[in-house]
């Protein structure tokens, strides 16, 4: 039976909108249990890095809400977590979360990673590489699995187009602080969900007059959401986060791409900087309300 680690966490006011747990909360407590497997199972996210010189970039992540769980339901909740090797050479890392309250499961998260080779920079640089074997070994046969993760932001877009009633499109900008970064002064990945938060906000408050089913986003929340990374933001970048809204059966979708901005002024420690738009995304986030 694949290994667990399950722990008890005390709930804050912090962690909550009024309809639910914060997805970048969600995100937070995510990072957070995959990394205490691991450090219970395998070896601490700290020998990882520094000793085996191995890095883990999150690609892929899915969250599904559940049974509701609100401030006001529980002192605390029960974080279990479980994680495997994917792909036919160990290319992946995923990590599958659930957070538990009173009413039952109101979260699930699956966090899929891939592992960079480190330069040994200051800025934690890399290039993509599989587990080291020593690592690899310390999974049982039942926590690997040889076909690789797949995003589903792909299909959710395609979907969406050809059979979803388009609503409106806007865009707003957000720049990375250093309180949205981790510590080799790149965009923390968890952030990137407040700033498509945001964006999704912004975007109602500005279109809910002409289409009122958008204000359940705010109000209700979101009930699932689907993010795919390609590229890192640095500390400074100005992103520009383009936004759709879509009807799609029951559904309202917004789909988010994180862009960066043309920035005269920003610049970027980790080598990075202004001016350096470019027509691939650095990320696509799908809300469903």
């Amino acid at each position: 039976m694949p290994r667990s680690s399950a722990y008890e966490i005390v709930l804050d006011a912090s962690l909550f909108t009024p309809a639910q747990l914060q997805p970048t909360a969600v995100g937070r407590l995510g990072f957070q249990a995959g990394t205490r497997w691991l450090r219970d199972h395998v070896c601490s996210h700290r020998t990882l890095v520094a000793e085996h010189r191995v890095g883990l970039v999150l690609w892929a992540w899915q969250l599904e809400y559940g049974q509701p769980l609100r401030f006001p339901d529980a002192d605390d909740a029960l974080v279990e977590v479980r994680a495997r090797v994917r792909g036919p050479r160990a290319s992946q890392l995923e990590a599958e979360m659930t957070v538990t309250g009173p009413a039952g499961v109101a979260v699930r998260t699956r966090a899929a990673s891939v592992p960079l080779r480190l330069t040994g920079d200051q800025a934690l640089s890399g290039a993509p590489t599989v587990l080291p074997d020593a690592l690899v070994a310390a999974f049982r046969d039942d926590e690997r699995e040889r076909s690789p993760y797949r995003s589903a932001v792909p299909a959710l877009r395609a979907a969406f187009a050809r059979d979803g009633e388009r609503i409106a499109s806007g865009t707003a900008t957000f720049r990375v602080h250093r309180h949205h970064c981790e510590v080799a002064d790149q965009w923390y990945w968890a952030e990137t969900l407040g700033f498509a938060g945001g964006a999704r906000e912004e975007f109602v408050m500005r279109h809910g007059r002409t289409a009122p089913e958008l204000r359940r986003a705010l109000t209700d929340g979101v009930r699932r959401v689907d993010v795919t990374w390609l590229r890192a933001g640095q500390l400074w970048d100005l992103l520009e986060v383009r936004t759709t809204a879509y009807r799609h059966g029951p559904d309202i979708a917004f789909v988010h791409e994180l862009h960066l901005a043309d920035d005269e002024g920003g610049g970027s420690a980790a080598g990075g900087g202004g001016g350096r738009g470019a027509a691939a995304p650095y990320a696509v986030v799908v809300e469903r309300a």
